[in-house]
């Protein structure tokens, strides 16, 4: 059993229990959160810079968002922002350090589906959550988050990449294969930009993919 797992006692068959014994354990400093920035994600900041202000009642949901920057940086752009972790300790902490937020942040369970916010969401990013969980939940956590995007809706994956095999003893973090694209795409949704980073603290690569989902 690896260090990781021996810290945060993670159990294959109860693969998110481990968030809210991790979030539970900190404060708003976010205190001993592996992904913690206290800020947006670099490399999803960097690219939403150079993206357009939306239409007013735009909407937007943040897929584990753990201590809530992400979806603020959504918000301050101009979206109706939704936000959700599996963790109420996580939740709990994103109210305390956005008290003035129009943001909804809610605890939901990925991997149990959201079956009332399928095609609801004009954009939504995932950061780091699906590489967070143990491999054998990949087409599910896919499945379940390429159903809340809306027809003719974005999708914002960022994650890093490697090119070995995935195996629940290799992680956490359990780093995405490259054949992840091709995975989402099989769920309806089509890549229309990637952006990579070789200078990944993990993995091979860092990757930022867009995803569109045809019009019906």
């Amino acid at each position: 059993m690896s260090e990781e797992k021996k810290k945060f006692n993670i159990s294959e068959d109860k693969p998110t229990d481990w968030f809210e014994d991790l979030y539970s354990g900190t404060n708003e400093s976010g205190a001993g959160v592996p992904w913690a920035n206290m800020e947006p994600h670099p490399m999803f900041a960097k690219w939403f810079d150079d993206v357009p202000a939306p239409k007013p009642g735009t909407t937007a949901l943040v897929v584990g968002c753990g201590l809530g920057d992400d979806a603020l940086a959504l918000e301050d752009k101009g979206y109706k922002v939704t936000a959700f972790d599996v963790s109420e300790s996580a939740i709990d902490l994103c109210k305390k350090r956005f008290p003035d937020s129009n943001t909804e942040f809610v605890t939901a369970d990925l991997l149990a589906g959201i079956p009332e916010w399928n095609n609801s969401f004009d954009l939504v990013l995932e950061i780091f959550t699906i590489q967070a969980l143990p491999p054998k939940y990949e087409a599910k956590a896919m499945k379940n988050i390429t159903d809340l995007v809306s027809p003719g809706g974005e999708l914002v994956v960022v994650t890093a990449m490697v090119n070995t095999p995935r195996s629940f003893e290799q992680g956490p973090p359990w780093i995405l294969n490259s054949d992840y694209v091709e995975k989402v795409e099989s769920f309806g949704l089509k890549l229309i930009q990637q952006v990579r980073n070789t200078k990944s603290e993990m993995g091979e690569e860092l990757h930022l993919s867009v995803f569109t989902k045809a019009e019906r």
